[in-house]
């Protein structure tokens, strides 16, 4: 009986010692895993979303960015706008040398995981036309029942066909040649059917 009792607990010591051996054991690898995936995660930058890195362009435009996002002169003459494209991929537009503006854009970027495409006209240039359709818009003299105020049913910076989008309830040589001549007449106007905002 004290034989049978010696063997058991001397079964259950090992039982126990080698269990808690492997348990520290163990612990310790897993340790070692945490600690190597911080370090792996420390050294790998993290990837900034398309909509950081806007924000980041813009805010070095300048750090009220946001309260003068209608002003032309907030952006440079090389900035043609940026868009996320179809693949998730944030793309810049420029005007000029699109090499050199790379190596600016990395520089403010932080990152060169982004695209960038040349184009004809800046935002700024897109961003004065805007500001020409909305003094038309603004002003008091012009009579209520001018007929461009009857078809006008909006206008935009479009960044990817890098034009101001106007949009006409009915498009017609009349109507565009009114436009060119009482409101704004540039290459950088297309015309777009279009329907008048809901008013609630």
């Amino acid at each position: 009986m004290k034989k049978t009792n010696t063997f058991l607990f001397f079964i259950s010591f090992l039982i126990i010692f080698f269990a808690t051996a492997c348990n520290q054991q163990h612990k310790k690898n897993e340790g070692n895993n945490v600690s190597q995936s911080e370090t792996e995660n420390s050294d790998t930058p993290q990837q900034q979303s398309p909509e950081e890195l806007f924000d980041r362009l813009l805010a070095s435009f300048g750090d009220d960015w946001m309260e003068r996002e209608a002003d032309p002169t907030l952006y440079p003459e090389y900035y043609g706008g940026a868009f996320i494209n179809n693949n998730g991929m944030f793309v810049v537009a420029v005007t000029g040398n699109r090499e050199e503006h790379k190596k600016r854009l990395t520089e403010i970027l932080g990152t060169d995981n982004f695209n960038v495409e040349t184009v004809q006209y800046s935002y700024r240039q897109m961003m004065r036309v805007m500001d020409s359709i909305d003094a038309f818009l603004m002003n008091n003299t012009i009579p209520e029942d001018h007929p461009l105020m009857n078809r006008f049913a909006g206008a935009y910076p479009d960044v990817m066909e890098n034009r101001v989008k106007v949009l006409l309830t009915k498009v017609d040589d009349t109507t565009i040649r009114l436009f060119q001549k009482d409101v704004v007449n540039s290459p950088l106007v297309i015309f777009e059917q279009g329907d008048l905002p809901d008013l609630m």
